[in-house]
């Protein structure tokens, strides 16, 4: 038997659908649109200058790579077999975070840092302010040691340089002039640090040696855990708000909307059924007398037999279809037809009736007895039923 919707379902399934084909405009309008504009390259961006390559790139090679979002307190609880790469932060390292920075390199941990932003969390820098290059140049390897191993040039547009005179850092890569990737031992571990992320971004990553330089930095797949840094970008981030940035919100929202929507369906035919109040009998006498003694104060006889004269004329029409406007006469004749005993009474009565409005003095006596007559007639010739 197929499901029939009365008028009011039928609004509440449009309203549902209205509701979900605007959230879903939202959803697409506000979704991530691949574009990587907040200032450094996202693992997330399609984009020339976003980053979604090489983090799937290092999935597919064989490493193990996990987007982190915790504060370097918790580097130390994960060992020294791993490395960190912090990528052009946009937040300020707090004093703490320096100091377990630091803590987790002479513990043996590995740091690459990318971009001048990114030096300002390490143990020591010897980077130096400098205009920004717009353009791309070719850096050729300066020192063979294991983060130009077959890397013998990089291409990059740096906005800042390394001190090449810093006797406590070696410059990988470089000109004669400055230094555009630098390392260093501290502790038991060590630093790395690139002047810009041009070597790791979807356009940057298949120019010269730029994909070996990304690879060397990290070292082998075998020996650490890479953890791509996204902590010095949003803060430290719960599974609730991670959930609420995601298009999941605008799902679960959808989701919601649907199932009120269904409840209200439900509810409106299986509620609980309630008798509807009927007015008590005592109601309508009391109304009737009230009116009655309204009647009587006024001296008014002739109201009720004009009452009853309109509806009587209103059954006359309704039921055997004689006009309101049809004379005495007529409806006597046609009354006649149907119903031959009362039409010698018929045609007097309702001239009465007529007359009743004109007299200010109608008897009460008179009154009741033609609005009796007029409810026998309606009896009679079956008006009521």
């Amino acid at each position: 038997m197929p499901l029939k919707l009365d008028a009011g379902d039928r609004k509440i399934l449009l309203a549902a659908f209205a509701i979900f084909v605007i959230t879903s405009v939202i959803a697409i309008a506000v979704g991530p649109s691949g574009q990587s504009s907040s200032g450094y390259p996202s693992i997330y961006s399609t984009e020339s200058d976003g980053a979604k390559a090489a983090y799937i790139l290092l999935s597919q090679t064989g490493y193990q790579v996990e987007h982190w979002r915790q504060p370097p307190s918790k580097l130390l609880e994960r060992g020294a077999n791993t490395v960190i790469l912090i990528i052009q932060p946009t937040q300020n390292a707090t004093l703490e975070d320096r100091q377990r920075l630091r803590k987790y390199v002479e513990a043996g941990g590995r740091v690459v840092a990318v971009g001048p932003t990114a030096a300002l969390v390490l143990p020591r820098s010897a980077m130096m302010p400098s205009v920004p290059h717009f353009a791309w140049q070719e850096y050729p390897a300066l020192l063979p040691d294991g983060v130009t191993r077959e890397a013998p040039a990089i291409v990059m547009a740096p906005a800042a340089f390394w001190n090449l005179h810093d006797s406590a850092s070696k410059v990988d890569f470089g000109d004669s002039k400055d230094g555009v990737v630098a390392s260093y031992k501290y502790g038991k571990g060590e630093v790395i640090w690139w002047a810009s992320p041009d070597p790791l971004t979807n356009s940057g990553i298949t120019h010269k040696s730029n994909l070996q330089l990304f690879l060397n930095s990290l070292g082998s797949p075998s020996s650490r855990t890479v953890l791509w840094d996204d902590y010095f970008h949003t803060g430290e981030v719960t599974l609730f708000e991670t959930l609420w940035a995601s298009p999941l919100k605008w799902a679960g929202l959808q989701l919601c909307l649907l199932a009120i929507a269904v409840l209200l369906t439900y509810s409106r035919r299986h509620g609980p059924l309630r008798v509807l109040p009927q007015s008590a009998p005592m109601a309508t006498l009391e109304f009737v007398e009230t009116l009655g003694g309204l009647y009587e104060s006024a001296k008014a006889g002739e109201l009720p037999v004009q009452i009853a004269y309109e509806r009587f004329r209103h059954l006359l029409f309704r039921k055997l279809g004689i006009s309101t406007s049809a004379t005495p006469a007529e409806v006597s004749r046609r009354v006649e037809s149907r119903l031959a005993e009362l039409a010698p009474q018929c045609e007097p009565l309702l001239r009465e009736c007529e007359s009743a409005q004109y007299q200010d003095d109608f008897k009460e006596s008179e009154s009741l007895r033609i609005v009796r007559t007029l409810e026998q007639f309606s009896e009679r010739l079956k008006l009521k039923s």
